[in-house]
Formats: structure tokens, sequence, C-alpha cells
């Protein structure tokens, strides 16, 4: 078992990683490299499997860096009675922001007005957010505290006077959905599990009637891979049906995808002080988060049954959160032409016949073929490490060992482990406020990136007039985080078309020009994933 007390960095190359995938015969293969795949990859790597985790595209490449950043207990579940499922949530919440992600998972104070005839009523919120208190075993400060409605205009002055009761204010938390991911699946690889992105499967091999190999193919190379393992697991969330369709064709659909819809708003045109609540006539609620100088408002929860490659905000989406936006802060005159990018991902939710999108349950769900096949889908985001916890259990005793404690329990992220002897004194190449983006964005391993401006000062700069990102970011994302496209590192490892698309716009040809240099692109190549992103930045503003 590896040493969990140190901090360790090194990632095999991807050449490597791929003779692993042909040439090991693994206890455990991932399909799947959203949150649920690399949480469960990560799980098993800390228990000591061998492990191999694939993904058709890049890590948190769909639904897992499409969310609403919010991990939480989920307020509306509990008038719906699930409150096992809001418990479960805050204490895996709570876990995440004081001992294993606290580099990751921040607190954000939310600000709930309280309307006549929408959403809560004030006897259904001060019980709700009392037992969310409860549940979380918070700190006493960060416990709910309810306000009049001259004290919560006080607090936002562009709430809407009229029919407003008051408001309450409670803390939950955030984080940024792609990176979390990402150290589930850096960690996995750091405990000995072979990670690849851009890895697609195609079918399955049997042997005495189970699951012996997946069949999968590199798609930047084309190399077909023979993937051996004793148990599959199917974490394909959104393509979870297609891959149990691969093992039995006969396979009833197991799963209902629903799309979450988000758009971004500079500040300045929506000059908000606080985090808010919002609900629409129908009880849903919309989040409005500040982050920076633009603002996160989200989400939808409608059915979907469109290309799930091609999931997009449309203009139906961005007319309801403007609408919620307009009841609850009508002296902010909102428009399309406000949004400055969007995204929209689907949820894998369990099957069910009719009920609205927003009453299905968020728990997982885990099938067993009689191949062997595992299959997990549903659950939330604020949940994957006990899910993961859950399926490698299962996935143990079919290999006939027994599962003990997980250590994910307790066991901190890669960016949440100790620090190194001299990180203080790399850290002083860089300013202080640099020094702290990066920690937010990295943790511990921030240190791997300012001992890369040491060596080439350049690197420390932005990478634009304004950009929250460095140089240096690049090429560490490109030696230790498996980097393939220009929009893995602006779209995923950064977050920069959410938290600052302007500025990721203008950032592109630098980053695009250190990415051809260290990857060995051509002119055409680098044009190419320019143009690309381009396309994607003006479909996220126009669509």
């Amino acid at each position: 078992m590896t040493d969990l007390s140190i901090n360790r960095f090194e990632l095999a190359p991807r050449p490597a990683q791929l003779d692993r995938l042909a040439n090991e015969h693994f206890d455990i293969a991932v399909i799947g490299g959203g949150i649920n795949g690399a949480a469960v990859a990560r799980d098993a790597a800390l228990r000591g499997l061998r492990v191999a985790l694939v993904e058709k595209g890049d890590f948190a490449g769909a639904t897992s860096s499409r969310s609403s950043k919010l991990i939480h207990g989920g307020l509306r579940y509990l008038p719906q009675g699930h409150l096992l499922l809001v418990y479960q949530a805050l204490r895996e919440r709570e876990r995440l922001m004081r001992l294993t992600a606290p580099h990751l998972v921040k607190p954000i104070r939310f600000l709930m007005p309280l309307y006549r005839g929408r959403g809560f009523g004030p006897l259904a919120m001060g019980v709700g957010l009392t037992l969310y208190d409860l549940f979380a075993l918070a700190p006493h400060a960060q416990w709910h505290r309810t306000l009049g409605a001259s004290a919560a205009r006080e607090l936002e002055p562009a709430l809407r006077e009229e029919e407003l009761r008051g408001a309450a204010l409670y803390y939950d938390a955030w984080s940024d959905d792609a990176r979390l991911t990402l150290e589930n699946v850096l960690d996995a690889a750091y405990h000995g599990a072979a990670v690849v992105n851009y890895v697609a499967l195609e079918g399955f091999a049997r042997a005495a009637g189970r699951l012996a190999a997946a069949h999968v193919c590199d798609r930047i190379s084309g190399r077909t891979i023979e993937l051996r393992a004793r148990v599959v697991v199917n974490a394909a969330g959104p393509w979870v049906d297609d891959v149990r369709m691969l093992d039995d064709r006969s396979a009833a659909p197991s799963v209902r995808l629903t799309k979450g819809a988000h758009i971004v708003i500079p500040r300045e045109r929506l000059p908000v002080r606080e985090s808010l609540v919002l609900s629409d006539h129908g009880g849903r609620l919309v989040f409005v988060m500040p982050h920076d100088r633009y603002v996160l408002i989200g989400t939808t929860d409608t059915d979907f049954a469109g290309d799930r490659e091609q999931v997009v905000v449309d203009r139906d989406d961005i007319g309801y959160l403007l609408g919620v936006m307009r009841e609850s802060l009508p002296s902010i005159a909102l428009s399309e032409a406000d949004v400055a990018s969007s995204f929209a991902g689907l949820r894998a939710l369990l099957r069910s016949d009719g009920g609205a999108p927003s009453s299905i349950s968020r728990e997982e769900m885990i099938i067993e073929s009689p191949a062997g096949l595992l299959s997990v889908a549903g659950g939330k985001l604020t949940t994957h490490r006990r899910i993961a916890d859950k399926v490698v259990a299962r996935a143990m005793k079919d290999l006939g060992r027994p599962p003990g404690v997980s250590p994910t329990t307790t066991v901190p992220l890669p960016g949440a482990r100790g620090t190194l002897p001299d990180e203080a004194q790399v850290l002083e190449v860089i300013s202080r406020d640099a020094a702290q983006a990066l920690h937010a964005r990295y943790g511990t391993h921030a240190i791997l990136l300012a001992r890369l401006i040491a060596d080439r000062p350049e690197l420390g700069r932005p990478l634009g007039d304004g950009c929250p990102a460095l140089g240096a970011e690049v090429i560490h994302s490109i030696r230790c985080e498996m980097t393939q496209t220009l929009a893995d590192f602006l779209v995923r490892r950064t977050g920069l078309v959410w938290r600052a698309p302007r500025e990721a716009e203008a950032a592109a040809p630098a980053a695009a020009r250190l990415m051809a240099t260290e990857l060995g692109w051509s002119a055409a190549r680098e044009q190419a994933e320019l143009a690309g992103f381009a396309s994607d930045l003006k479909a996220r503003r126009a669509a």
C-alpha cells in the first residue's frame, strides 16, 4: 500500500499509461472520467487494487464540469422528504470543506428572500434551515438566521420590495467541479492507477460468461487496446445505458436525462452584493453567485432528448433564468446581450414514469449485469465519495476481498496534503495575489507552478490583461494534468470560460502558443485549436 502521508506529484507520460492499459491485468477497469468514475478509481486505488480509468473525452468533460458548482445538502429535497439524502450530503460537504478538500471547497453565504406566493413560507423555511444546520453539525457561527424585509433590503437593495416578507441567511459551499474531479483522477494515478483521457470504449470480451476485457481505442493515436480486468465499472454518466447495451443488448433503460442550464453575467451588469437563492412561482430555486468579476446564475431542470454531445443553453433557458431575475430584482434590467458565457450539463437520474424533473430522486443506483458489469448512475456531485465507497465495496465482494473501511473517509485530496519543506521559500518568487490564486486552484501543488516560474520568470505573467491564469499553468497542466487541447485548459483545468469569459478569449492565443511549443503542434493545429475555442465561446454567448 502506498504511503498516504506523503504528497506525491509523479504522473507517467501518456504513452506509458497506454502501454499499461495494454500490458497489465487489472482488478477494476472504470469506464468514464466524470466525478463518479474518478472517485471510484481513487477509492479502489487507495484500497490497493490494480485500477485502470479511461474517459472517451477529457476528464470532467461533460456533466462534471457543467454543474452549479455547489457542494450542498439540497434545501429543496427537504420538502420532498429526502431527509437521508440531505443528511448524507451535508456530512460529505463538511468532510470536503474541513478535511479532504479545503483548498477547493469553500463556504458561501446565501441570502434567500421570502415572497408571498413564491417558494418557501416562513415556517417551512425556518424548520428546513434548522434541520440543515443540525444535519451539517457546522460551527454555530455558520448557522442560519432570519431577517425582516427591511434588513433583507439593506443587505441587498436590488430586491423587489413588494410582497417581500423577510429573508434568511444561511451557509453552504461551492467548488470548481472540474478540478474536484481532476484531483480524484490524479490521486488515483498517484496511488498506482493507469489513467488516460481520450480513450473510447468500443465493446467487451467475455470468458465463461463474464466480462474479461474491454476493447478501447485511443482517439489521439488510433491505437486499439484490449483492457483486461476482473471487474468493469460503468460510470459513463449520460451514456451509462449505452455502455450497458454494449454488454447486454436487451438491457432496459435505467436513467432519465434532464438538463441544467447556467448563464454568466458580468458583475458590472449585475451588481448584486450577496449570493442569492431566488425562487420562481413553481417553487424551483435559482442560485445567483458572484465570483470575482462575473455572476453565475442557474439552474434549470428540464427533460432532455437531444444530442448528448451538443448540450447547449438555448433561448428558452436564458429567458427562464432572466425571468426569475426580473421577478426578484426588477431594478436590474438584463437581456440576452448581457450573457457573457453559458453552459449546460445533463443529469443522469433514476428513470421514473412521469413527474417533474425537479421531483426525481437524486439518489444513486448500482446495477450489476449477469456478466458482471457494475453500472452506477444518479447521485450528486457532493456525495461522490460516498457513492464510490459503495461501488468499490460491491466490486471487492465480486473480487472475493473484504472491503473494510474506505481510506477516502479521512485521506485528503492531493492539493490538501501536507506542504514541502521549501514551499514558503519557493512561493516567494511570485506575488502574494498570484500565490493565493494558485493555492485556491492547486492547493499544495501550487509549489510546482512556483518552481516553473523560478526557472522561467516569463511564465509568471498573466496570459492576458486581467486574466486570472498564468503562463505557468499551461505548462503545468500539460506535464502534470494530462491536458491535450486548448479547451481542456481554458474550459476545465482553469474554468476560465465561466470564471472570466472575456479574459479567456483574450488569453487564448498566448495559451495556444505555449501549448504548441510544449506539445509540438503544427501551425495548422494551433490555428484549429484557436478557431474551435472561438466557435465554442460564440455559441455560449449566442445560443
